[in-house]
């Protein structure tokens, strides 16, 4: 099944202050490609949810209702983020004595890599003239005819206010 689904109905959830118990089962880095999603599917989702919280099943949800399936939620998600942090741990023990040592630690966690564009296609973007060559004036031109469009009094200096102007312009 679909995540999105799940992180719609988290958010439905929340109005009653509750999470989803899906929604605590996140997708993994790489999520699953986008699926259609049926309304039926979703109001079969919302019934779910909100008969797992109206636990005397008498079509009403009280404030005590509310906050024991908010201590329930909450109790699971701890329950999980235990869970992975142990496994985490126990991965990264490489030789099992119950303690990580530096080494064992960043070998767990190695240092990330940006991405890197290509030197070509960035010297290609400078080099206004096109000599395979950026001067100075070339390297800063960019940069400053952004801020020349975005200092909209051209006094030389850009204001809180022009930066706010352009920011809501490139949404």
């Amino acid at each position: 099944m679909s995540y999105r689904p799940l992180n719609i109905l988290a958010a439905s959830a929340a109005a009653f202050g509750v999470a989803a118990a899906a929604n605590a089962q996140a997708p993994a880095a790489t999520a699953p490609a986008p699926k259609p999603i049926a309304r039926t599917a979703i109001i079969a989702e919302i019934n779910a949810n909100y008969k797992a919280v109206d636990t005397n099943n008498d079509g009403a949800v009280t404030v005590a209702e509310i906050s024991a399936a908010q201590t329930r939620a909450q109790q699971s998600g701890q329950a999980l983020f235990v869970k992975r942090r142990s496994e985490v741990f126990t991965r990264l023990d490489t030789n099992k004595d119950g303690q990580l040592s530096a080494a064992e630690f960043n070998a767990g966690s190695p240092v990330p890599q940006p991405r890197r564009a290509d030197p070509a296609q960035l010297l290609g973007q400078m080099d206004g003239n096109k000599d395979q060559k950026v001067t100075a004036t070339e390297f800063g031109a960019t940069t400053l005819a952004n801020f020349d469009r975005v200092d909209l009094n051209r006094d030389g200096s850009v204001s809180v206010d022009e930066q706010q102007k352009a920011m809501a312009a490139n949404r």
